[in-house]
């Protein structure tokens, strides 16, 4: 089964527009290799990533130790995870320490696949805070297909703190989707666990409850909301230079935090208008 689902990953690679070419075979330009991944990607613009399957609930030293080695040579690393050893969707967890590490690499959420009749897919698996401090509220985007691939330079905090070579596979467009997503699932999290609405509209947001998101977001860029698009983008780019990890005087958590928030805000706006 194994072998089967890395030859439908590299049937799906090498359909990238972005990849030059992505094959099974160890990467020949290395003279040594500690970890050998399932899969070698390489792109048009010079950029390499390695995948790898984990199969098994792994160990974070070796999470950090793969990371250490690719990076040290430049090249991206992207884990995908079985599904049958992540939580199930809409469900109420604690982290454990892999699962913290492999989900700050990305954005609060791991990458994993899974195997079902057959037939092999992609899935992001998202873990959303709750009202609880040391709780995640999971869920899935079942549907995800690779259209990009891309490696990034990321200083990443937690258990596996360290600067590392990352490999993306989300498109632009699939991006921002997914930030509306989490506005939804996490009106979703908030009325179906901590309030009654009525009329029983839990599973989704009514016109009005997303004009009120609509106007919070505006409020939060400091823009009224009759605003152009490019006074939008102007005040995103004015209040992301002050808030952003990389140049902000806040702690880092702090200003990681402010920062998706604002992120979230632009891309809903974008979205609502359908702003590319």
């Amino acid at each position: 089964m194994t072998d089967t689902l890395v030859r439908w990953l590299q049937g799906n690679f090498n359909k990238v527009p972005d990849v030059r070419r992505a094959s099974s075979e160890p990467d020949a330009s290395l003279i040594f290799q500690k970890h050998h991944a399932d899969l070698v990607v390489s792109t048009w613009m010079g950029a390499k990533l390695y995948l790898y399957l984990i199969r098994k609930p792994p160990k974070v030293k070796d999470i950090k130790n793969i990371l250490k080695e690719n990076s040290r040579d430049g090249i991206g690393t992207l884990f995908l995870i079985n599904r049958a050893i992540l939580p199930a969707s809409d469900t109420l967890v604690r982290l454990t320490d892999w699962q913290e590490a492999l989900m700050v690499l990305n954005d609060h959420f791991i990458y994993a696949y899974a195997i079902d009749e057959g037939s092999a897919s992609i899935i992001q698996v998202h873990y959303a805070s709750s009202v609880s401090r040391d709780e995640y509220r999971v869920w899935q985007l079942n549907d995800f297909g690779v259209e990009n691939v891309s490696v990034r330079k990321r200083d990443v905090q937690g258990n596996v703190r360290g600067t590392w070579f990352v490999g993306d596979i989300a498109s632009p467009a699939y991006k921002r989707r997914m930030n509306y997503e989490r506005v939804n699932q996490r009106y979703h999290y908030s009325t179906k666990y901590t309030q009654e609405l009525p009329g029983g509209r839990a599973n989704g947001q009514t016109p009005r409850q997303r004009q009120d998101e609509l106007s919070r977001y505006y409020l939060m860029l400091g823009v009224d909301k009759d605003a152009t698009e490019q006074q939008i983008k102007s005040a995103f780019r004015r209040i992301a230079l002050q808030v952003h990890p990389d140049v902000s005087a806040l702690p880092r958590p702090e200003a990681n935090r402010r920062f998706q928030e604002l992120h979230e805000a632009y891309e809903f706006i974008k979205d609502y208008h359908g702003w590319s």
